[in-house]
């Protein structure tokens, strides 16, 4: 009998993961250990890229179910990956790959994937805690900035809210604004919120000093760890605007019970970041302050939520599929 599989994979602008999942299992860490990881960078599209991985499994595995999520828009059937530059036909690739696939928004997987984390898996900021039965959203800086939610019937709600337009909450965002609009006409909010956000936001502070200085992200962290206090106070830019919009899509959303922040770059930003200072930012809405006071505020420390999620999105359509609640 050919061995037979479900795969998850998440499939982002820098990096793709895929592995195995038992569906008869609860989503945890432990059932990832079989992963394979790869550089986008280096595939042509990601039909090669799924190829590559779909060849170190065992000879005549059937594969049941494929469940992709992808840093992109999948209502329509060519699905843009902005952060990759690759466009794709999802069911282009179904016909070229021969198999189930399903495309989920990679935020989509991340909301999913709050349901499998453990209690020390999230490090809360602050007082309030989930009820479990009201929306929360979900938020994650990366090669990019995604944005997701939950509704109270716990249906996922995935969103291109990374690319809605940097609001500055002070004269020194306002100037940061000022400063980056010399090299683009208009600021997203992931322009400042990810990977090379971090880069640019470095750029910007030295043009407002009055000169030209450019850092990578992983050299940035680097910097204010070993106590460069020109690099500590870009980490400070952008966690302030992280915790400002943060609270911003909580409002948006309706998100009440809770805001989970996601991602690899903000766990190795963790030992830079003042959590103190980073509740503030976020109740910081004037009007406002008391209604996102009270909204549960999370870092999530867990890795490889995207593969999670996933997989707790084909256990719920097995589920529906067999009638089940």
């Amino acid at each position: 009998m050919n061995p037979a599989v479900h795969i998850v994979a998440d499939i982002g602008g820098t990096n793709a993961r895929f592995t195995t999942v038992d569906l008869t299992q609860q989503p945890a860490a432990a059932g990832l250990s079989r992963q394979q990881k790869y550089r986008c960078a280096d595939f042509k599209d990601i039909e090669q890229l799924c190829r590559a991985y779909l060849q170190t499994l065992p000879a005549h595995t059937d594969v049941l179910e494929f469940c992709i999520c992808v840093a992109g828009a999948v209502e329509q059937d060519t699905i843009f990956m902005p952060n990759r530059g690759w466009t794709f036909s999802q069911q282009a690739l179904v016909r070229a790959l021969g198999l189930p696939i399903k495309f989920i928004n990679d935020f989509t997987a991340q909301v999913h994937s709050i349901a499998t984390l453990t209690s020390n898996e999230i490090e809360w900021l602050g007082e309030p805690r989930p009820h479990g039965n009201r929306v929360f959203a979900v938020i994650g800086p990366g090669t990019g900035l995604g944005v997701g939610a939950m509704t109270e019937r716990h249906e996922a709600i995935p969103s291109e809210g990374g690319h809605s337009s940097y609001a500055p909450q002070n004269p020194h965002q306002l100037a940061l604004l000022q400063t980056l609009w010399q090299r683009q006409p208009r600021v997203e909010v992931e322009n400042v919120l990810s990977g090379p956000g971090l880069e640019r936001l470095y750029w910007a502070n030295a043009k407002l000093q009055g000169r030209e200085a450019r850092l990578a992200a992983p050299a940035i962290s680097q910097a204010a760890k070993a106590g460069d206090a020109f690099a500590l106070g870009v980490i400070h830019d952008f966690f302030d605007i992280l915790a400002a919009f943060a609270s911003d899509v909580a409002m948006l959303m309706g998100a009440v019970d809770g805001v989970y922040i996601v991602g690899d770059l903000q766990a190795q930003l963790r030992s830079l970041h003042d959590v103190v200072r980073f509740r503030e930012s976020f109740n910081d809405k004037d009007k406002y302050r008391a209604y996102c006071s009270r909204i549960p505020l999370a870092l999530v420390t867990a890795h490889d939520t995207g593969l999670r999620g996933c997989w707790r999105y084909l256990q719920l359509q097995q589920q529906n599929n067999s009638g089940l609640t």
